[in-house]
């Protein structure tokens, strides 16, 4: 009876806990499935924080940087796992988000400071870049820092120095909020459902406890460094189009959502104008590619990554 019950306590344990702790136990599962793809966790101490990361494989080395939310696995876990196969992937997750931490300023700069000095202590030869939304204005600061360094840059849902104060007023009117932070630093569960809805996350839809637990886990506790965050992008916007206007001395690519209600397709298309990139489109596509699309994200980028002709 015994070896019956062990097994069926462990199970109801299991219930119990996702049930009470739905987002500490998805991100448990995720990295659990990440772990058994051959990703390892490790730690950067940075001079005023850790940097946390995941690492695996071998190959070419990329490095994968997410937007605006979650961390790095809960962003691109299952597109992570399929590039581990040919490539060295590191994903960090971005000061102030998931488990890294620190005690500067929350700024763009400190955000490519630290991945800068994890491309310095984990990477020895050439890598690609691939940023996501707010990963991706933190990846053109590396391209820009790491010329040499840098072969390739793929640029996500991110509308780099093509962004203009029309296109902040149109996104803050079509997600009737008032501004940047409250859009993207929800200050309660109906905050979340709002972001998910214009995100394109399935979880636009999920009951009101697991809204709550959601704001609760990612949101809560480091609200003012993440509005912090948004506030230090918006006043300094001029200066970082400016830096990210200089030319750029690798390859770029660009992949978009059809369907992206954040920076609609006209801004993806008018960022690969501008840098003379391939426009990969993704019919039907969100803003959070990697999670929602990720078999489609995941051969995009395989075949870009690969030196492939990207389907335009």
């Amino acid at each position: 009876m015994n070896a019956y019950l062990i097994p069926l306590l462990l199970v109801l344990a299991a219930v119990l806990l996702a049930c009470c702790f739905p987002s500490a136990t998805g991100q448990y599962m995720v990295r659990a499935y990440l772990r058994l793809a051959g990703f390892r966790s490790r730690r950067l101490r940075l001079e005023q924080g850790e940097l946390a990361f995941l690492e695996g494989g071998q190959g070419s080395n990329v490095l994968l940087i997410h937007g605006f939310g979650g961390d790095g696995p809960a962003s691109w876990g299952r597109v992570m796992a399929g590039l581990i196969r040919r490539h060295h992937v590191l994903v960090p997750d971005l000061l102030w988000f998931g488990r890294s931490h620190a005690a500067s300023a929350p700024s763009l700069m400190a955000q490519a400071d630290a991945l800068e000095a994890l491309i310095r202590a984990r990477i020895a030869g050439p890598v690609q870049l691939v940023g996501l939304s707010y990963g991706g204005f933190v990846a053109l600061e590396l391209a820009r820092r790491l010329p040499q360094q840098v072969s390739q840059l793929v640029i996500m849902a991110s509308p780099g120095m093509v962004y203009t104060p029309e296109d902040q007023q149109d996104l803050l009117a079509r997600a009737r909020v008032a501004s940047a932070e409250q859009l993207f630093v929800p200050a309660d569960p109906q905050g979340v459902a709002r972001m998910m809805a214009m995100v394109g996350s399935p979880l636009a839809r999920a009951p009101q406890f697991l809204l709550k637990d959601v704001w609760q886990f990612y949101y809560r506790d480091r609200a003012p460094q993440l509005r912090a965050l948004m506030q230090e992008l918006a006043t300094r916007q001029e200066q970082h189009l400016e830096r990210f206007s200089q030319p750029l001395a690798m390859p770029v690519a660009v992949i978009w959502g059809s369907q992206d209600e954040i920076f609609p397709l006209d801004i993806g298309q008018r960022l690969a104008l501008l840098l003379d990139a391939p426009l990969i489109t993704i019919d039907g596509g969100t803003h959070v590619l990697p999670v929602v699309f990720a078999v489609q994200t995941l051969a995009a980028l395989q075949d870009i990554l690969q030196g492939n002709s990207p389907q335009v």
